[in-house]
């Protein structure tokens, strides 16, 4: 079957309606990172192109600056977000299918843009981790190997340019995880020309490795040694295999499943491939466009290499790794070069169309297509919520020890108004953006002239959603009834807010303030 390469891109793009069809729903999604997002794109500058706080394993802005038009469209930074997110899944799928229709045809192009469409980390870095750069990775990383290509074929200067820029984004998008990518564009250079001298494939793996050591350890220099010495978070091999979203083991929730059909395709390929191996001088179909078996298997070679390579960084027994070449210096979670594993295993899979034509054939190619989707469904559910708190949080809270609040003030909101009636309540909406291992008990202080006139201290809900239980991305709506004495004044009045420890009192730091409290004016 052949099929024009517009017809195959308007197909791919048709088919990642569904990744980008929660998107649609009305509100925003409760993702690990809740509104940062939404937060940064609001107070979007110049100079947050690169993270001032941690430039080399945080996110740059570059990724916010493709949102910031929808921005000024619409005037909702969540609005935006969403739109930003959905053409990221649109714009992956294009890349992906421009760059492997190049080695597998039409086919295995779309069937390769399918899966890593819907692989389930890619799905998990947007709607459940709410990673918002990293999902215009997944972006950039594809174009720029399409882009090389092209330069190692043509070499143009337009298309040397692009690819010098789309290696700029990637790197001010997030640039410690790009890094990681950008080394394995020198044994891959290699690959795709297609160099069958030993020596040469041996210096480039070399070389790379150089590139990688030297760029952790300028980025230990510009962390000032702050990587952690034993990385946190390394995974158990099952877990690449398991589809449960939380093993209990990290406690974070995160699925890091490879994908049963992407693995499954993956390792037909290389059955196919072994198979077809054997047929020495087995001649091509006649008339066929693409490269023959023998150019492609160097790229199905360096693909399945630099696969076990990535799944071996984020498994416990690369620790040691880790710790002497300090790649925490790279990333903030050694989870984190799954993304990376979204390329070999979308090449892989794609490549079953090459290797057997008859899975090209529309039915099959169909089916399979369908089969992609259907077993990542799951992930396309978030838990969404209609609230908005805008421009900011009312406050963030940042417990001793913590490198980032974790625990947000969305809105506050009293009703009815002071004055009607003896009892007024505030309705505090909660968001926290990593577990919270104490259970904090709410205060409440009803202010008029600095006097306190009534407080509310409780848990919030009254006990029932404790502080420890929350899940990251949940929102937590909190109300304190506060009973106003008989002669209080008829105002205005003033509330102070805020958190505390009940067995010893301390509260928990607000930032931007000294004395651990929001306050709210009561109108």
């Amino acid at each position: 079957m052949k099929r024009s390469p517009w017809l195959g891109a308007l197909l791919v793009v048709l088919l990642a309606v569904m990744a980008v069809a929660p998107l649609t729903y009305p509100g925003f999604f409760e993702s690990q990172s809740g509104f940062l997002p939404s937060f940064r794109l609001q107070h979007l500058s110049p100079a947050s192109v690169v993270d001032r706080v941690d430039p080399v394993r945080g996110e740059g802005g570059l990724a916010y600056w493709l949102a910031w038009p929808f921005l000024k469209l619409s005037g909702r930074g969540v609005i935006a977000v969403k739109w930003g997110y959905g053409l990221s899944f649109v714009f992956g799928a294009l890349a992906v299918y421009g760059w492997a229709r190049r080695w597998l045809g039409s086919e295995g192009g779309a069937l390769a843009a399918v899966v890593y469409t819907y692989l389930p980390w890619h799905l998990a870095t947007v709607y459940l981790r709410g990673a918002y750069a990293e999902a215009w990775l997944w972006v950039l990383w594809p174009a720029l190997l399409l882009a090389w290509e092209a330069r190692l074929r043509r070499g143009t200067a337009l298309v040397r340019l692009a690819g010098v820029a789309l290696g700029v984004a990637a790197l001010l998008v997030q640039p410690g995880l790009s890094f990681f990518f950008l080394v394995f564009l020198v044994p891959y250079a290699v690959a795709v020309w297609r160099v069958r001298w030993w020596a040469a494939r041996v210096v480039a793996v070399v070389l790379a490795m150089g590139l990688l050591v030297f760029g952790a350890w300028v980025a230990a220099s510009v962390a000032g040694g702050q990587a952690a010495a034993a990385p946190a978070g390394l995974l158990y091999p099952f877990q690449l295999l398991s589809a449960a979203w939380d093993q209990g083991l990290s406690g974070d929730g995160l699925p890091y499943q490879l994908g049963v059909v992407a693995v499954g395709l993956s390792i037909a390929a290389l059955a196919l491939w072994a198979a077809r191996a054997k047929q020495t001088g087995a001649p091509e179909d006649p008339g066929d466009e693409h490269a023959s078996l023998l150019s492609l298997s160097p790229a199905l070679t360096f693909w399945l290499v630099a696969l076990l390579v990535i799944l071996f960084l984020t498994l416990r027994p690369s620790a040691p790794l880790w710790r002497a070449l300090h790649l925490g210096s790279l990333v903030t979670h050694p989870w984190q070069p799954l993304a990376l594993a979204g390329l070999p295993l979308a090449f892989l899979a794609g490549s079953v169309t090459r290797l057997d034509r008859r899975l090209a054939e529309r039915p099959v190619w169909a089916g399979l297509a369908a089969l992609a989707i259907l077993a990542s469904y799951a992930y396309l559910a978030p838990h969404f919520t209609r609230v908005d708190p805008g421009a900011q949080p009312v406050a963030e809270f940042q417990p001793a020890g913590t490198v980032l609040p974790p625990i947000q003030l969305l809105v506050a909101g009293m009703g009815p108004a002071a004055g009607i009636t003896s009892t007024v309540t505030l309705t505090l909406t909660w968001q926290a953006l990593a577990t919270v291992p104490e259970d904090y008990t709410v205060f409440v202080h009803l202010l008029a002239a600095g006097t306190k006139l009534a407080q509310s201290d409780a848990r919030p809900c009254g006990g029932e959603c404790p502080t420890s239980g929350w899940r990251p991305g949940a929102i937590v709506v909190d109300r304190h009834p506060i009973v106003l004495p008989p002669n209080a004044p008829p105002g205005p009045y003033r509330l102070a807010v805020g958190l505390y420890l009940l067995a010893t009192g301390e509260r928990v730091p607000v930032v931007g303030r000294d004395d651990g409290t929001v306050t709210i004016d009561v109108r």
